[in-house]
């Protein structure tokens, strides 16, 4: 009887996984609005099957921007009247067709940033961020210290009981000075890592050539 061996799919640095967000939050902003549909559906579909409960949670905090936002376009963009009785309190066709071109754009970065914190992990979030300012440890910055003190800034947030009034922050308690270890293990680059960073460039550099 014969073995099947599955492939087993290197995971990328935290740092490029936090280029390649980075990289496709910025690219949507240009995309048509077929292209912004499907991207917007790709990264709703991903979020749902790999971060629900952290997609639900980005959209319940974000829920009044999202509808501030449709209605700001609707109701203050110039067009045709789509409730002509109601006069300059009408929204507008135009208008409502950007808000909801925004308002895909919006999903689709809260849908990818979902995938990207339920698959990186606050200590990979961290370890991703201190390869990003790498350029600045170059003019005097401690990235450790950077490091150590966002890690200590999201242990309080994930530690701390829901609905704490800010009051309660400000004051702290006994249990906030306990002592414990905090351990930063930083990964190498590995091939696939130069090799997704090298794509990148070449997406980037495309599309800028296309647009210009």
């Amino acid at each position: 009887m014969s073995s099947v061996k599955l492939l087993r799919v290197p995971m990328l640095h935290p740092t490029i996984r936090l280029v390649t967000w980075g990289v496709a939050a910025a690219l949507v902003q240009w995309l048509p609005p077929s292209g912004l549909l499907l991207a917007c559906a790709a990264a709703l579909a991903a979020g749902a099957w790999r971060a629900q409960r952290r997609l639900g949670l980005l959209l319940k905090r974000t829920r009044w921007l999202i509808v501030s936002l449709v209605l700001l376009f609707a109701l203050a963009t110039p067009g045709v009247y789509l409730l002509p009785t109601l006069g300059s309190l009408s929204p507008t066709e135009e208008g409502l067709r950007l808000g909801l071109e925004h308002l895909l754009r919006l999903l689709f970065v809260l849908a990818s940033l979902a995938v990207l914190l339920e698959m990186t992990g606050v200590e990979g979030l961290v370890v991703g961020l201190h390869g990003l300012i790498l350029p600045l440890s170059w003019l005097g910055l401690n990235r450790g210290r950077v490091a150590v003190r966002l890690m200590l800034v999201m242990h309080y947030v994930e530690a701390s009981h829901p609905g704490r009034h800010w009051r309660e922050w400000l004051r702290g308690n006994a249990a906030d000075g306990a002592a414990f270890k905090l351990c930063l293990q930083v990964p190498s680059f590995g091939v696939a890592d130069f090799a997704v960073l090298a794509g990148l460039t070449f997406v980037v550099a495309a599309f800028i050539g296309v647009a210009s």
